[in-house]
């Protein structure tokens, strides 16, 4: 469906999803960028382009929530290393669709529904949750596969990353992730990302199961670290032999006693781990979905040995919700609920 106006787009926080967006948002003739909020000092009243890594496009990113709130824009792509429920709140309440991915693809807490939905209805607007893994590896992938089954006993879905030499930052990797700790720190002190992580992939394993029709009657949660058996410079710095430089996560979604979804997660900043884990992709989704007859899907990039792939599918999966989302029915709105979501116009010609 053509748009009569380009949409008025504001981007929040500008980390390594963000530029992405910034880029992908003012390259598309359907899309204009409105304003982008920064978080530090010192990225702001640089030209929003720069920060991107594109040429100047002559607007500059700011720290004033308020005048940005004041823009008469359609939705705000918002993507902070850790979401603000407030601040979101705020954003809806001024008219402003929000896209993000930091989680909330199937929000099932009641309080936080809540208040995200009255939001949604005082600004007259839709909140959306979308991202690569929650958001599309673990949930509208093996939903599209499971068309293809007469019956499905299990879904798994396996995530490989090595994070040696993405462009997140140290903060992200060493302080919210926990790479470069000792283990027995991590594990007595998690970092800040790793209570989020378990929400975001229940709500996502929440949003899979509606999807076939049931709901899950509990959830288990495994993780464990590997410790570097080297020095180990990486993009965000060094890991010392003896830290933290690979992590397993499981997540399981329990129908009765039943492991009927389980996601996988092995993250790993180099081979040199002192547990010897059989994946060595730079960055790979699998999904299994076992049952009559039984499916596997490998997502990879091609002619990439980063995860920098990752992080455009990140940015690029909310991008192209942005146009459905501002479409759509005010309040909360998982993937269940819009039409599916396609790079729409971006066909080379």
């Amino acid at each position: 469906m053509a748009l009569e106006r380009p949409l008025k787009i504001i981007q929040w926080a500008t980390g390594s999803v963000g530029r992405y967006a910034i880029g992908a948002i003012t390259e598309d003739p359907q899309l204009e960028l409105a304003g982008v909020w920064v978080h530090g000092e010192a990225k702001e009243g640089q030209d929003a382009g720069t920060i991107a890594g594109i040429a100047p496009i002559g607007l500059e990113a700011t720290r004033d929530i308020d005048g940005l709130l004041a823009i008469d824009a359609d939705c705000v792509l918002y993507a902070p290393l850790l979401a603000d429920v407030g601040e979101m709140c705020r954003i809806l309440e001024s008219g402003k669709n929000i896209v993000t991915p930091t989680g909330f693809s199937f929000i099932k807490d009641p309080i936080l529904a809540s208040r995200l939905e009255s939001a949604c209805r005082v600004g007259g607007v839709s909140f959306h949750g979308s991202g690569i893994h929650p958001g599309f590896a673990g949930d509208r992938l093996p939903l599209v596969l499971s068309a293809l089954c007469r019956r499905i006993d299990k879904v798994t879905i396996r995530e490989v990353c090595d994070l040696s030499q993405g462009s997140e930052s140290p903060e992200m990797m060493m302080e919210q992730l926990g790479f470069g700790m000792s283990a027995e720190d991590a594990a007595k002190e998690p970092p800040a990302l790793m209570g989020v992580m378990s929400t975001i992939f229940y709500e996502s394993m929440d949003m899979l199961a509606a999807g076939l029709g049931f709901e899950l009657d509990g959830y288990e949660h495994h993780h464990e670290f590997s410790v570097a058996t080297r020095d180990i410079p990486v993009h965000a710095g060094m890991i010392q032999k003896g830290q933290v430089a690979g992590q397993h996560f499981e997540y399981i979604g329990k129908l009765g006693e039943r492991h009927v979804i389980e996601f996988q997660t092995y993250w790993k900043m180099s081979r040199d781990l002192d547990k010897d884990w059989p994946y060595d992709a730079p960055l790979e989704y699998t999904v299994e979905v076992e049952g009559d007859p039984s499916v596997r899907c490998t997502l990879s990039a091609i002619d990439s040995h980063t995860t920098e792939p990752g992080l455009v599918w990140t940015a690029m999966n909310c991008v192209n919700a942005l146009a459905p989302v501002c479409r759509a029915e005010v309040g909360i709105r998982s993937s269940l609920d819009l039409p599916i979501i396609c790079a729409t116009g971006r066909f080379a010609t």
